[in-house]
């Protein structure tokens, strides 16, 4: 048996990624996992959830209350722009060139139900199978069926929610968690922030305009310079604002009826974000929607406000830092909190680990035009585009194009030019029509 892991601090994380790596040499035990620190876990994803519409990132509407006050904050970059390919990057620890959810190849998609990308590849453990190897007891809760799809077999129970709100979804794990002996995973997946939007309870801000069509996309293509498209985006902001003020309501009512709470590790993120007509003249110019959609939504390019995401927890063990992750780092960081040895690879650190400067982030597989790979290093951040070998570097921070073939060749470096897909996977009608419900092309 290996040493056990150091407690605290910097050792803890150096001795957790020093373990890992003589498992993976094939110098530790036969099982994937073993725990040192058995703690319940806890993940809550906020589907579409923008990182810059938090209040604590300085947004002028106090969204989120009480996620502020949970004691770590952090933004990341999304491993990917849609549902289906990013959970599983938030559940393995990889990108999808290495878990495999994720199309065949890089030509043009369409988002097309009954041809959806591939699974993950049947070799790569999700978090909940490497803890159901030591005894857990594990729970997938959706509101969004796209991230129940590649998650189906990895759960020892995986359910679909479809459209149902916060309150609904995290009542029900609420109730599985505490009525569930022994150590537990839940998962909960919540689409109060997805296409179509409903209506608010409460009205924390301002009250909501009555605006036609407000629930679902509008001016996707287009002019919008008029008075009508003004009045739905103010509309559609500030409903999108107050949803996001009820979650966090409906997260802080249920982590107070929890049980063993004290015991348990609290990850809040999300799969990814939402644009608001903010580069929609830039995807025009630069990307292919098969749609003829731009500027709103995601899932069709790799821009700063469908990509910055956020990860917060309580875990008092994570150094505060502005400094952006990636959603890659949310299992090493949880396998770290629990003192595991591991003996699978992770593309993500543990957030234990203070950042020791500028980190080359990836994200990729969108669902709509042909595919797009970016990688986002401090301020600059490059988008590629394999089928036509061109890249466009812009500021993160403005969006304003950036000329320097210097940055733009090393960032290039970091493009992954292989890629792993899994298992072809089948859509039945009665989930093709649910997707259909939430957006997705028929």
């Amino acid at each position: 048996m290996i040493k056990e892991i150091g407690k605290t601090g910097l050792e803890k994380v150096r001795q957790f990624r020093s373990r890992m790596a003589y498992e993976l040499r094939g110098g530790g035990s036969s099982s994937m996992v073993n725990v040192d620190a058995e703690k319940n876990i806890l993940v809550i994803t906020i589907d579409c959830l923008r990182d810059d519409r938090l209040s604590v990132s300085g947004y002028h509407r106090e969204t989120t209350p009480f996620l502020d006050s949970l004691s770590s904050y952090t933004p990341a970059i999304a491993a990917a722009p849609w549902t289906f390919s990013s959970v599983p990057s938030i559940l393995t620890g990889l990108h999808p060139h290495n878990h495999g959810a994720a199309y065949p190849d890089d030509s043009a998609r369409n988002q097309d139900l009954s041809n959806p990308p591939n699974g993950i590849q049947d070799g790569v453990p999700t978090l909940a199978e490497l803890l159901d190897s030591v005894g857990y007891e594990t729970r997938f809760i959706t509101a969004v069926g796209t991230a129940a799809i590649p998650m189906e077999g990895r759960f020892k129970s995986v359910k679909r929610r479809h459209d149902a709100d916060a309150e609904d979804v995290l009542s029900e794990i609420q109730r599985w968690w505490n009525t569930t002996s022994g150590p537990k995973f839940g998962y909960a997946q919540l689409g109060d922030l997805h296409e179509p939007l409903h209506d608010p309870p409460t009205e924390y801000f301002d009250e909501i305009p009555d605006v036609d069509g407000i629930d679902r996309w509008r001016f996707t293509s287009g002019d919008i310079q008029n008075d009508e498209f003004e009045r739905y985006r103010s509309a559609r902001r500030l409903l999108y604002d107050t949803l996001l003020r009820y979650v966090d309501e409906e997260i802080e009512r249920v982590l107070g009826g929890l049980a063993e709470l004290d015991d348990t590790i609290v990850v809040v993120t999300s799969d990814h974000g939402e644009e608001f007509w903010e580069y929609k003249s830039f995807e025009e110019e630069h990307f292919e929607d098969s749609r003829g959609v731009s500027g709103v939504g995601h899932g069709h390019a790799l821009v700063p406000p469908v990509l910055e995401v956020p990860i917060i927890t309580n875990l008092e063990s994570i150094f505060g830092s502005t400094t952006r992750r990636s959603s890659t780092d949310i299992v090493p960081t949880i396998l770290s909190e629990m003192d595991a040895t591991v003996n699978v690879e992770f593309d993500g650190e543990p957030l234990q680990e203070p950042s020791t400067g500028e980190t080359a982030l990836l994200s990729q597989e969108v669902a709509y035009g042909p595919n797009q790979i970016s990688v986002t290093e401090g301020g600059n951040h490059l988008i590629y585009v394999p089928t036509t070998d061109s890249s466009v570097l812009i500021n993160f921070e403005t969006g304003e194009q950036i000329d320097d073939p210097e940055i733009k060749s090393r960032l290039m470096g970091h493009v992954p030019r292989e890629r792993a897909t899994g298992s072809s996977v089948e859509l039945s009608d009665d989930v093709q029509k649910q997707l259909s419900d939430l957006g997705y092309a028929e």
